[in-house]
Protein backbone atom coordinates (compact mmCIF):
# COMPACT_ATOMS: atom_id res chain seq x y z
CA UNK A 1 0.00 0.00 0.00
CA UNK A 2 3.31 2.24 0.69
CA UNK A 3 3.82 2.28 -3.27
CA UNK A 4 -0.15 3.55 -3.90
CA UNK A 5 0.86 6.59 -1.73
CA UNK A 6 2.22 8.54 -4.63
CA UNK A 7 -1.29 8.16 -6.18
CA UNK A 8 -4.10 10.79 -5.79
CA UNK A 9 -7.36 9.13 -4.15
CA UNK A 10 -9.17 8.49 -7.51
CA UNK A 11 -5.81 7.00 -8.66
CA UNK A 12 -5.53 4.84 -5.54
CA UNK A 13 -9.24 4.03 -5.56
CA UNK A 14 -9.22 3.03 -9.44
CA UNK A 15 -5.96 1.06 -9.12
CA UNK A 16 -7.31 -0.97 -5.76
CA UNK A 17 -10.45 -1.84 -7.41
CA UNK A 18 -9.01 -2.97 -10.42
CA UNK A 19 -6.16 -5.54 -8.83
CA UNK A 20 -9.84 -6.75 -6.42
CA UNK A 21 -10.94 -7.54 -9.67
CA UNK A 22 -7.83 -9.35 -11.34
CA UNK A 23 -7.64 -11.01 -7.96
CA UNK A 24 -11.15 -12.13 -8.48
CA UNK A 25 -10.56 -13.50 -12.64
CA UNK A 26 -7.56 -15.70 -11.34
CA UNK A 27 -9.93 -17.25 -9.45
CA UNK A 28 -12.05 -17.89 -11.91
CA UNK A 29 -15.41 -16.30 -10.49
CA UNK A 30 -18.14 -15.64 -12.80
CA UNK A 31 -18.94 -12.27 -13.66
CA UNK A 32 -21.99 -11.97 -11.57
CA UNK A 33 -20.34 -12.23 -8.38
CA UNK A 34 -17.18 -10.46 -9.44
CA UNK A 35 -19.72 -7.31 -10.38
CA UNK A 36 -21.74 -8.01 -6.69
CA UNK A 37 -18.13 -7.73 -4.78
CA UNK A 38 -16.52 -5.30 -6.79
CA UNK A 39 -19.40 -2.99 -5.73
CA UNK A 40 -18.63 -4.01 -1.96
CA UNK A 41 -15.67 -2.86 -2.23
CA UNK A 42 -16.50 0.41 -3.71
CA UNK A 43 -19.09 1.08 -0.78
CA UNK A 44 -16.39 -0.01 1.40
CA UNK A 45 -13.69 2.24 0.36
CA UNK A 46 -15.97 5.31 -0.38
CA UNK A 47 -17.28 4.76 3.32
CA UNK A 48 -13.60 4.76 4.71
CA UNK A 49 -11.59 6.97 2.53
CA UNK A 50 -14.30 9.08 0.55
CA UNK A 51 -17.16 9.64 2.67
CA UNK A 52 -16.47 13.20 2.09
CA UNK A 53 -17.33 13.57 -1.33
CA UNK A 54 -20.56 12.42 -0.40
CA UNK A 55 -23.07 14.08 -2.00
CA UNK A 56 -26.00 15.48 0.09
CA UNK A 57 -28.56 15.29 -3.25
CA UNK A 58 -27.79 11.62 -3.96
CA UNK A 59 -28.55 8.21 -2.48
CA UNK A 60 -25.88 6.19 -1.22
CA UNK A 61 -25.41 4.01 -4.31
CA UNK A 62 -25.65 7.32 -6.49
CA UNK A 63 -22.24 8.55 -4.94
CA UNK A 64 -20.70 5.30 -5.79
CA UNK A 65 -21.48 5.89 -9.47
CA UNK A 66 -20.51 9.44 -9.34
CA UNK A 67 -16.96 8.25 -7.54
CA UNK A 68 -16.61 6.06 -10.01
CA UNK A 69 -17.59 7.79 -13.00
CA UNK A 70 -15.55 11.23 -11.82
CA UNK A 71 -12.85 8.96 -10.98
CA UNK A 72 -12.35 7.59 -14.79
CA UNK A 73 -13.42 10.92 -16.40
CA UNK A 74 -10.82 12.62 -14.18
CA UNK A 75 -7.71 14.03 -15.91
CA UNK A 76 -5.68 12.10 -13.54
CA UNK A 77 -6.87 8.99 -14.89
CA UNK A 78 -4.65 10.18 -18.07
CA UNK A 79 -1.47 10.44 -15.62
CA UNK A 80 -1.69 6.47 -14.59
CA UNK A 81 1.57 4.92 -15.37
CA UNK A 82 1.52 2.77 -18.33
CA UNK A 83 2.57 -0.11 -16.17
CA UNK A 84 -0.29 0.33 -14.06
CA UNK A 85 -3.14 -0.86 -16.42
CA UNK A 86 -7.05 -0.78 -15.96
CA UNK A 87 -8.69 -2.42 -18.60
CA UNK A 88 -10.30 -4.99 -16.09
CA UNK A 89 -12.11 -1.60 -14.65
CA UNK A 90 -13.19 -0.66 -17.57
CA UNK A 91 -14.69 -3.87 -18.68
CA UNK A 92 -16.29 -4.08 -15.20
CA UNK A 93 -17.59 -0.03 -14.99
CA UNK A 94 -20.66 -0.93 -16.84
CA UNK A 95 -21.28 -3.75 -15.15
CA UNK A 96 -20.78 -2.54 -11.86
CA UNK A 97 -23.14 0.27 -12.90
CA UNK A 98 -25.81 -1.57 -14.21
CA UNK A 99 -25.73 -3.67 -10.91
CA UNK A 100 -26.30 -0.80 -8.84
CA UNK A 101 -29.25 0.94 -11.31
CA UNK A 102 -31.31 -2.61 -11.78
CA UNK A 103 -30.90 -3.75 -7.93
CA UNK A 104 -31.96 -0.24 -6.43
CA UNK A 105 -33.21 -1.65 -3.27
CA UNK A 106 -30.96 -4.11 -2.96
CA UNK A 107 -27.94 -2.04 -3.13
CA UNK A 108 -29.29 0.58 -0.85
CA UNK A 109 -29.49 -2.09 1.51
CA UNK A 110 -26.10 -2.78 1.19
CA UNK A 111 -24.49 0.69 1.92
CA UNK A 112 -27.09 1.15 4.27
CA UNK A 113 -25.78 -2.17 6.47
CA UNK A 114 -22.05 -1.44 5.39
CA UNK A 115 -22.56 2.77 6.66
CA UNK A 116 -23.98 1.16 9.96
CA UNK A 117 -21.53 -1.05 10.56
CA UNK A 118 -18.72 1.24 9.53
CA UNK A 119 -20.41 3.83 12.29
CA UNK A 120 -20.85 1.44 15.20
CA UNK A 121 -17.12 -0.25 14.71
CA UNK A 122 -15.76 3.20 14.64
CA UNK A 123 -17.59 3.93 17.45
CA UNK A 124 -16.93 0.67 19.34
CA UNK A 125 -13.55 1.69 18.45
CA UNK A 126 -13.65 5.14 20.25
CA UNK A 127 -15.12 3.46 23.31
CA UNK A 128 -12.45 0.78 24.06
CA UNK A 129 -9.84 4.24 23.20
CA UNK A 130 -11.62 6.24 26.18
CA UNK A 131 -11.46 2.77 28.20
CA UNK A 132 -7.89 2.40 27.22
CA UNK A 133 -7.17 5.84 28.39
CA UNK A 134 -9.07 5.73 31.61
CA UNK A 135 -7.25 2.33 32.83
CA UNK A 136 -3.71 3.91 31.82
CA UNK A 137 -4.35 6.93 33.36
Amino acid sequence: MNKLNRYLPDQKFLILLNRFILRYDESDCNKEKIVKDAYLFCVGYFLKYQQDYQNPYLKGPSNIIAVLSSALLSPNFYTIPSTVSLERVLYFYKFIIEYIIWNEHEVEKIFCNLKLGLTQNSSLGNKAWEKKAKLTN
